[in-house]
């Protein structure tokens, strides 16, 4: 009877360890926002399907509705923005403890903000600028803080010191 309710405690003590050694893992988030490390290409995260890995690292969800601002006393509804916000917990994307992730829809624009715990810059070298088949894209920014190309439309990234954030956009 001891020995059983010994091996019982062993079996239950180890579950435990193993449940918050689960908890306690880091959620990677860097093969799925790899792509933007490639010309600022980016997933959606709000119609792509998530894989319950991400899932478990995203502790709020916040999404709302920013009216746009026109100069005309026209409020166009189609031109409004969506902001979806993610708060993750215990997440990292290249190497860097990640905190939030924002995805702003717009009607013919949208960006993918990495919100890190330091700067980011660091980062810089990694993220190239978008191959151009039809040599129709101008660069008309590469520098430390990001870079931006134009042509039809525009992409752009964006390192931001003060809110250590990483933006990937684009507009047309």
């Amino acid at each position: 009877m001891k020995l059983t309710a010994i091996i019982f405690s062993m079996v239950a003590a180890l579950s435990l360890t193993s449940c918050a050694t689960r908890q306690a893992a880091s959620t990677d988030w860097t093969p799925y926002l790899k792509s933007m490390q490639k010309g600022c290409d980016y997933p959606n995260p709000t119609t792509s399907s998530l894989p319950i890995t991400y899932q478990q690292s995203i502790i709020d969800t916040d999404t709302r509705i920013k009216p746009y601002n026109s100069s005309d006393e026209e409020q166009l509804e189609h031109l409004d923005e969506t902001i979806t916000t993610y708060t993750l917990n215990n997440a990292t994307a290249f190497g860097k403890q990640l905190s939030k992730i924002e995805y702003l829809s717009g009607f013919e624009w949208s960006h993918l903000k990495l919100y890190f715990a330091n700067n980011p810059q660091s980062l810089r070298s990694e993220f190239t600028l978008p191959v151009d088949k039809h040599d129709i894209n101008t660069v008309t920014k590469n520098d430390s803080s990001g870079y931006q190309v134009t042509g039809e439309g525009y992409k752009h990234l964006t390192f931001d010191k003060k809110d250590n954030s990483l933006t990937c956009g684009f507009g047309v």
